[in-house]
């Protein structure tokens, strides 16, 4: 069996210096693209695996890209991992996926891990519970890039990609009121988290643009489970000011909704229309179906790879853009 090939035997080969190879192999951006190219192809060519081990106890781990998410079951958050995934393995990048499930100490710590794994690059949707962005500054000081999407912060400069929230549920709020509606309820987060503040402004200005008697806001401060859901639900039915339309900014929120719904034979959407962010694959099932509004998962990931690529060759320039994309509203004929 012939022996595995190792740096010193391509730099030999090549008449290249080892060092030269190893930041080669790295993705190192010092090196030239040309030089990258041959070195890569030789070492195709000739079987040799990348040592991690020793590339981590170096401290580079430069074709490297974390991702932190909220909640990896949320299908909204999968989508964006698999098509950022897909765009990353394809020029040569993995991807590590963290999970800080709603909290801000588990993500202080995934970023701490970060920083010490010598990251090449990070994308990030920040958790519930995060106000403060020093942990994200760690990763500026440390020339990590970082992007921003979906849920994202202004305490922090950085490339950021979200969605027209405000906006949608404007949108939203006039459709319902064309097909019958006029006593519609938004059932939200916290609004110190760009997604849901946007929303919750976009719902209180389509409320007084067409001039409704009937508000009312509920917010949830916490993690959106099935069980909020059905209490909420609850909660919505027993009041005296009973809605005929809901706005959930949560699929999970709005799978317990649908429940506690049939559970005391409301008819949807004749006694109540329902409109929720999330994927519109998961309510398919149900019939009558439930209006969704689908955020753009592909685009947004595109658009969060472009621009830390961008940062990581660029590291001196400063482009803190936001690109905002569209979303849209889905089986709007159930309403």
């Amino acid at each position: 069996m012939n022996e595995r090939i190792t740096i010193k035997d391509i730099a030999k080969a090549l008449n290249i210096h080892h060092s030269t190879v190893s930041r080669a192999l790295r993705g190192d951006k010092r090196v030239k693209e040309q030089t990258k190219k041959r070195i890569k192809e030789f070492a195709l060519a000739n079987g040799y695996q990348i040592n991690v081990a020793a590339i981590e106890l170096r401290g580079g781990r430069r074709n490297a890209i974390a991702i932190i998410v909220p909640n990896i079951n949320h299908q909204f958050f999968s989508n964006v991992i698999s098509s950022f995934t897909n765009l990353a393995c394809d020029n040569d990048f993995v991807v590590s996926i963290f999970q800080t499930n709603e909290n801000y100490e588990q993500e202080k710590k995934v970023v701490d891990t970060i920083i010490q794994q010598n990251f090449a690059g990070v994308i990030a949707s920040i958790s519930m519970e995060s106000k403060e962005m020093e942990h994200f500054e760690k990763l500026k000081q440390q020339n990590i890039p970082l992007v921003m999407f979906d849920r994202v912060s202004s305490r922090i400069e950085v490339p950021k990609v979200t969605i027209n929230n405000q906006q949608i549920m404007q949108d939203v709020v006039a459709l319902l009121l064309k097909k019958g509606h006029k006593r519609i309820t938004h059932i939200s987060g916290p609004s110190y988290l760009n997604v849901f503040g946007e929303r919750q402004t976009g719902y209180h200005l389509a409320i007084e643009k067409h001039q409704l008697e009937y508000e009312k806001l509920n917010v949830i401060n916490h993690g959106f489970t099935i069980a909020d859901g059905v209490k909420m639900a609850g909660k919505l039915l027993e009041s005296d000011d009973r809605p005929d339309a809901i706005i959930s900014d949560s699929s999970n929120l709005m799978l317990g909704l649908i429940k506690e719904l049939r559970n005391r034979d409301i008819k949807i959407p004749q006694e109540m229309a329902l409109v929720t962010f999330g994927e519109s694959q998961i309510f398919e099932i149900f019939e009558p179906s439930v209006a969704c509004i689908m955020q753009p998962d592909e685009a947004i990931a595109k658009n969060a790879y472009e621009l830390l690529i961008k940062s990581i060759q660029n590291s001196d320039e400063n482009d803190n853009r936001t690109v905002t994309l569209s979303a849209k509203i889905m089986n709007n004929k159930y309403l």
